[in-house]
């Protein structure tokens, strides 16, 4: 069932059918066997008790880098409040790990205040009315850099407030054993948590692109220091898993589904695997060094008169780099920067349009695409038409260098992207090269996450490191 991804009943279906074509004829339900009683619960419970699954992750460190962590919520998770109703909640000692607890009515954090409006996560104001329907509409978790879950909770509110990065954020330092203020904790909004939390606070690469010049340059995780060349997403890489069991969660007991969805947790990180993260990011460190060869190379060959060090450019990459972050907050806003948060949404839309299963969630994301489309349109026409739609879609394209570069120079601007973009590469390798060093140590200490399981998922292990080898900004 968690390999392939389907519900107990298809899975006894497909058991009893195989049996029926070699000629045999069970007299049992095999599903209503494994129901009654709660045989299968017991069972994830007795596997529970034998088996030794992680509780924490081998390659988080704890010395003076800090480990990095991720948040995010996973709104296809939901749960039908008409489903054993007398049970509205687990109560929070039966809690199993990773799940921490959440106190929603206790406590309502309010965005900071000059937050990047862009986005309207975490927007008390703004929240949607939620189904009677259901109770539980959505997952969050709060992931290391390496893919393991540390703390997640059900998301009972109509949208996704604040209250949770903060609370799951204090559930994970406590449990990995760091101050807080040790730890870079990256999220969508990063912005809006301002002082709710003492950690290093940055915004991943492509949800960056979506913030506004002055938010991007300071908060971004590619000029946030400390985080080498992690680009911020191993949450959506983790939903990639989980996202399709959201089918067979939505129908069960909130207590069954509790445990089921720790089970689902626990046998995800048995399926990492350590040392394909060091080798995948090694792999990717020679990557970002023959790119910077290239920046370098390209820089001298635009600019002959001016042939500069790597370290000359890395000095000047520093210099501009700063001054671009105080101008921009000296800049008023720009129709670019509406824009651009439109092109990163109608990607957002496009991206769920292609995944979505019912024809009701499809019609609803269509309307909005189009919506979207057509404001892309009539904000492109009131501003002169000297952009291609296709150029303003490209999130990266040099129509949007005015919105992060304001300081007049005497290089041209691709020279000054350029230039800038070999002092992050040189800076984040550097400390990417310290991260994982460390990380190598870390593995090599740490034992007590070591799993004795069955060979059965030892390969299946092997082939997932919980990265993409095409992790890249």
């Amino acid at each position: 069932m968690i390999n392939g991804i389907t519900s107990l009943d298809k899975a006894c279906a497909t058991i009893q059918n195989r049996r029926l074509a070699f000629g045999q004829h069970p007299q049992r339900d095999l599903y209503y066997d494994l129901k009654r009683y709660n045989t299968i619960g017991y069972f994830r419970q007795f596997m529970s008790s034998i088996v030794k699954f992680p509780t924490s992750c081998a390659m988080c460190t704890t010395g003076d880098l800090g480990p990095i962590l991720h948040g995010d919520a996973l709104m296809g998770w939901k749960h039908r409040a008409s489903v054993a109703p007398g049970l509205a909640s687990v109560p929070i000692g039966d809690l199993p790990f990773p799940f921490a607890h959440v106190d929603v009515a206790s406590e309502n954090i309010a965005p900071a205040s000059g937050a990047c409006p862009n986005w309207t996560a975490g927007e008390t104001s703004r929240i949607t009315t939620s189904s009677r329907k259901l109770d539980v509409t959505g997952f969050f978790i709060v992931a290391c850099r390496h893919g393991f879950i540390w703390a997640c909770s059900d998301v009972r509110t109509p949208g996704e407030q604040l209250v949770y990065p903060v609370k799951l954020l204090k559930a994970a330092v406590q449990r990995i054993g760091v101050p807080e203020e040790a730890v870079t904790f990256v999220y969508d909004v990063a912005c809006k948590l301002g002082n709710k939390v003492t950690s290093k606070l940055a915004v991943p690469v492509f949800h960056a692109y979506g913030h506004e010049s002055k938010c991007r340059l300071n908060n971004s995780i590619r000029v946030v220091s400390g985080t080498g060349i992690t680009d911020g997403e191993i949450c959506e890489r983790i939903f990639s898993f989980l996202r399709p069991f959201g089918r067979i969660l939505k129908e069960m007991r909130i207590d069954r589904r509790t445990r089921l969805v720790s089970h689902i947790i626990n046998m995800y990180h048995l399926r990492l695997n350590p040392d394909a993260w060091i080798k995948s990011r090694q792999k990717l460190l020679e990557k970002k060094d023959q790119l910077v060869i290239q920046h370098v190379n390209e820089i001298n060959r635009l600019q002959p008169r001016h042939e500069l060090s790597l370290q000359q450019l890395i000095s000047l990459g520093e210099k501009w780099l700063c001054e671009d972050a105080i101008a921009s907050a000296l800049r008023s806003g720009d129709w670019l920067q509406s824009m651009r948060r439109m092109v990163v949404e109608e990607r957002k839309v496009l991206k769920e349009l292609h995944r979505t299963i019912g024809i009701h969630q499809y019609r609803l994301l269509l309307r909005k695409a189009k919506k979207l489309a057509l404001e892309m349109n009539q904000l492109r026409s009131l501003n002169g038409n000297q952009y291609s739609i296709a150029t303003l879609r490209d999130t990266t394209s040099e129509a949007y260098s005015r919105l992060d570069r304001h300081v007049s120079r005497r290089f041209p601007i691709p020279v000054q992207l350029l230039v800038i973009e070999v002092y992050i590469l040189s800076i984040r390798s550097t400390e990417e090269r310290r991260r994982v060093n460390a990380e190598q140590s870390s593995l090599m200490t740490k034992t007590e996450s070591v799993c004795d399981f069955p060979e059965y998922f030892s390969e299946s292990s092997s082939s997932f490191s919980g990265v993409s080898d095409s992790e890249d900004e």
